[in-house]
C-alpha cells in the first residue's frame, strides 16, 4: 500500500465538513443507496470523515480501521488510485475478509481522493446492501462530486499558503534583519499595546535604553562584518536573560530598548545591571584578538501620560548621563 504525504496538508474546517455532508446526503438519495462516505486516510488507518445521516448506515464519523491488509474497498482503491465498482461481494473470495460484509455491505463503487499535489486524501464512496449496476448518470454524478470535493481541496492548500505568506510577510516587516528581533516600528506598536493595558489596570511599567559602547571603534577596527557579528552576540545575550514577557527591539545602529511589563523602577535597575553585567561577559575573537563589549543603560518608569514615543526620549537622556558618567552603568531617573 502507497501513501506518499510528506509535508503536512491544512486542516478540513467546519463550514467545510458541513457542505461535505449535503454532498453526501444528496449522493446517497440520487444513488439510492443507505451509506454514503468520505473516508480520510493517515499513515496508519482509515477514518470516517464524512457521511450521510441515514438510519441504514452503520458508520459513525471517526470510526478508524487500519489501512493495511484491512480487506476494505477502500484499501483497493488507495492500492490501485483507481475507481472500483464492486457488483456483489459474496461472489468473490477476495472480498472475504472485509469488515464491511459483516453489515451485509456487498456492492461498492469508490472513487481516489487527492490533494492538489497528487497526495491522497482519501476516497469518496457509495454502499448497498444488495447487488446492483450503477447508471451513467449516476456515476457522472459521483464523478462530479468526487471533483468538487478536490477543488475544495485545493483551495484549502491555496489558503494555506497565502496565510503563511501573509504571516512571513508581517514577520518581515516587523523584525530586524540582522538580530532577528523587533525593529523600531514593531517594538514601538507592542510596547504601545501592553502601556495601554498597564494604564488600565494601574501596572507599573518600566523602560530600558542600551547603547553598546564605542561601538563605532569596532566597526572602524575590525569592519562591519564584526560590527553586525558584535550586534548579534549582544542581542543573544540579551535574549539569554531577559523575561519571555518583556519587549525587546532594535532602535537604530546599536541602539536597542526593552519594555519591562508589571515592573516598578528598583526591579527594572536590578534587571538592567544583570544585562550589564551579562554583556561585560561578551567576547568577541577576531585577528587572534579577543575583543569584550560593554553597554550602557537609561532606565525610566513610564507615568500614564507617557507614550512609548515620549519614554524613549525620557529614556535616551538619562542613557546619555551614563554615557557621559563613564559608560558600562546603568543610569535612572533617581540618580539625579
Amino acid at each position: 500500500m502507497t501513501n506518499k504525504t510528506i509535508a503536512p496538508h491544512p486542516q478540513v474546517r467546519e463550514t467545510l465538513l458541513v457542505e461535505w455532508q449535503s454532498i453526501l446526503e444528496i449522493l446517497a438519495e440520487f444513488m439510492e443507496v443507505p451509506v454514503a462516505l468520505i473516508m480520510s486516510l493517515t499513515k496508519d488507518e482509515f477514518t470516517v470523515f464524512a457521511k450521510n445521516e441515514s438510519s441504514l448506515n452503520p458508520f459513525n464519523v471517526g470510526d478508524t480501521d487500519r489501512c493495511h491488509n484491512s480487506g476494505l474497498y477502500c484499501e483497493r482503491v488507495i492500492n490501485t488510485n483507481q475507481r472500483l465498482f464492486v457488483n456483489n461481494a459474496l461472489e468473490s473470495d477476495e472480498w472475504c475478509n472485509n469488515p464491511d460484509i459483516e453489515f451485509n455491505l456487498v456492492n461498492y463503487l469508490g472513487f481516489p481522493l487527492h490533494w492538489p499535489n497528487g497526495d491522497i486524501f482519501g476516497t469518496l464512496c457509495v454502499l448497498d446492501t444488495k447487488a446492483h449496476q450503477y447508471t451513467d448518470k449516476q456515476e457522472r454524478l459521483m464523478v462530479q462530486f468526487r471533483n468538487m470535493i478536490e477543488v475544495n481541496l485545493e483551495l484549502l492548500e491555496k489558503n494555506l499558503k497565502l496565510e503563511n505568506l501573509s504571516k512571513n510577510l508581517e514577520y518581515l516587516a516587523n523584525t530586524d534583519e540582522l538580530t532577528d528581533i523587533w525593529n523600531r516600528r514593531a517594538f514601538i506598536a507592542e510596547s504601545e499595546k501592553e502601556l495601554q493595558r498597564a494604564v488600565r489596570n494601574e501596572h507599573p511599567v518600566c523602560l530600558l535604553m542600551l547603547d553598546i559602547d564605542d561601538f563605532k571603534q569596532i566597526n572602524d577596527q575590525f569592519g562591519h562584518e564584526v560590527g553586525d557579528e558584535v550586534l548579534k552576540l549582544f542581542c543573544h545575550g540579551i535574549m539569554a536573560i531577559k523575561r519571555s514577557y518583556d519587549i525587546f527591539g532594535r532602535i537604530g545602529g546599536e541602539e536597542f530598548a526593552i519594555l519591562l511589563p508589571e515592573t516598578k523602577q528598583t526591579e527594572a535597575v536590578e534587571l538592567a545591571e544583570r544585562i550589564r553585567e551579562k554583556v561585560a561577559n561578551i567576547f568577541f575573537h577576531t585577528q587572534q584578538q579577543k575583543v569584550g563589549i560593554t553597554v550602557s543603560i537609561g532606565v525610566c518608569q513610564l507615568t500614564p501620560l507617557d507614550t512609548v514615543l515620549s519614554g524613549l526620549n525620557k529614556a535616551d537622556k538619562i542613557l546619555y548621563t551614563a554615557k557621559r558618567a563613564g559608560k558600562n552603568q546603568v543610569q535612572n531617573q533617581l540618580s539625579d
